[in-house]
């Protein structure tokens, strides 16, 4: 794998690159995807954003230091090394969501208008992280010495990191789909959690890297029961009346 890309006497993360490169397509699916008759304004959206991406880093930081805490660092470079690499998904979901819940509170709009909006472009900016979990040796799979495997370490394994960021350019397709039929709010978020959650709960069974455990569920496995009972919830109440929840 290659988790650093050498410019010169700088060294740069490739799974942060990755990353970057999927936001950068995420953003302009989004701004492009407000035009289609979001009530949301372009400076709604931008406050979103920047609270979204602050807060969705910080909590997958904390999240990731919970399932595996990290050794005190002795030197800038162990520090950077800390802080640049170690992300755990729901942690950056959970934080995202809880940016949404600040912005939405402060422009007295919905939480579902942000959410319904964001959350097909948002699988965009995943999508990248992935590749940069396969270009850093993380998130790995099982052994696998079938068609499209790929070797880490020696080890021919599952490409689990390419298989799920081909998932998540999908679903960003379906639910933009979804989003532009104008349905009823809520669906488009209900959709992304019932979907994402039923692919990373049944993916985790072909990791093989360490992510913690609760009882005999992975982290994720356990965190995505809750991610799909709410998604479920909102799809039930989206054929109600989503208008009256969390908001005008």
């Amino acid at each position: 794998m290659h988790p650093f890309i050498h410019l010169g006497n700088i060294s740069l993360p490739t799974y942060g690159l990755c990353t970057m490169v999927g936001t950068v397509f995420a953003l302009i699916a989004v701004f492009r995807l407000r035009k289609k008759g979001s009530p949301l304004s372009e400076d709604n959206l931008l406050d979103a954003l920047i609270w979204s991406i602050v807060l969705g880093f910080v909590c997958s930081k904390l999240l990731y230091f919970i399932v595996d805490p990290p050794q005190m660092p002795h030197s800038w470079s162990e520090l950077w090394d800390l802080i640049s690499s170690g992300l755990v998904f729901y942690g950056g979901l959970i934080g995202g969501l809880l940016g949404l819940v600040i912005v939405s509170r402060k422009t007295e709009k919905s939480l579902i208008t942000y959410s319904d909006l964001m959350a097909p472009c948002f699988c965009l900016a995943h999508a990248g992280g992935r590749v940069g979990c396969l270009m850093a040796g993380c998130c790995y799979g099982m052994e696998y010495h079938g068609p499209c495997a790929v070797v880490l370490d020696g080890v021919s394994r599952l490409p689990t990191q390419p298989m799920e960021a081909v998932f998540l350019v999908i679903l960003s397709f379906i639910l933009m789909g979804i989003y532009l039929k104008k349905p009823s709010r809520g669906t488009v978020t209900g959709w992304y959690m019932v979907l994402y959650s039923v692919w990373r709960f049944v993916i985790e069974f072909f990791r093989a890297d360490d992510r913690g455990a609760v009882g005999v569920l992975s982290t994720s496995q356990f965190i995505s029961l809750f991610i799909f009972a709410f998604g479920l919830f909102l799809l039930i109440r989206s054929r109600r009346t989503v208008n009256d929840f969390i908001g005008e």
